[in-house]
């Protein structure tokens, strides 16, 4: 693979949803006015953090698979990351909300977060001494909790968002975490199969269980990530709607 990888990564996540976003009957450019300031403002906090994780060798990326720029430490295909991924899953999102308007799960949607946050907290404290999974857990427990104190009726739709956006996410991931766990013999004699990985996790941090390749504990970095970029595209879209005065 050539030392774009990373970028081609990027650009494949971001290729379709770009595209039908100008579609007449999903039209998520409209929504574009909601969604940028939701993902800059979402990725400055991911940038942070990020860049605070690269420096204390929790996790880094492999030059061999980069282009070579990089601003605050960080590979210019990173911060393309907090832009292509949310774009893909917001845009996905929003599809269902305009082709399924009632909640695929009704108000279940309540005991699934309920038990997530749940969850999280679980996590949250008994990996409290293993950075990544410690702090991405707390984070999303105090994210899920405020979902349920203040009413948020989109839940269910971001709920079935994120279980179809499971499959892609989790070969996206595969991808830039490596694909080992198909590299037998002959593939390893492929040059077009990755067999090592785009980004790299010190083990010390994290659970240390995998799906596939990935560190499971992406699998919360995703929920927070997605779910932070759906409450503030709801609330710029909200605020956008009121901000139209009512035809009389």
């Amino acid at each position: 693979m050539s030392d774009w990888t990373y970028l081609w990564v990027n650009l494949l996540v971001l290729s379709v949803p770009f595209v039908a976003s100008f579609d007449r009957r999903v039209a998520f450019v409209k929504d574009w006015k909601a969604f940028w300031p939701a993902c800059l403002l979402t990725m400055a906090g991911f940038i942070a953090w990020d860049v605070w994780f690269t420096s204390q060798g929790i996790w880094g990326f492999n030059e061999a698979h980069l282009m070579g720029w990089r601003l605050l430490g960080l590979p210019l295909e990173e911060w393309l990351f907090f832009i292509t991924v949310p774009y893909a899953c917001v845009f996905t999102y929003t599809c269902f909300k305009k082709y399924l308007p009632i909640s695929p799960l009704g108000l279940g949607h309540r005991s699934l977060t309920t038990a997530m946050a749940g969850l999280c907290m679980a996590l949250a404290l008994g990996f409290s001494d293993r950075a990544y999974l410690g702090l991405t857990s707390g984070l999303c427990a105090i994210w899920l909790v405020g979902t349920l104190v203040r009413w948020r009726p989109w839940m269910g739709h971001f709920w079935f968002s994120y279980a179809v956006l499971l499959v892609p996410f989790v070969i996206s991931n595969g991808v830039l975490t490596g694909l080992d766990f198909w590299s037998y013999p002959l593939l390893h004699n492929d040059p077009s199969i990755i067999v090592d990985h785009i980004v790299w996790y010190n083990n010390d941090h994290n659970s240390g269980w995998r799906v596939f390749s990935m560190p499971a504990d992406d699998l919360l970095y995703g929920l927070l990530l997605i779910g932070v970029n759906v409450s503030l595209f709801e609330a710029f879209s909200a605020r956008g709607n009121r901000a139209v005065p009512s035809q009389t």
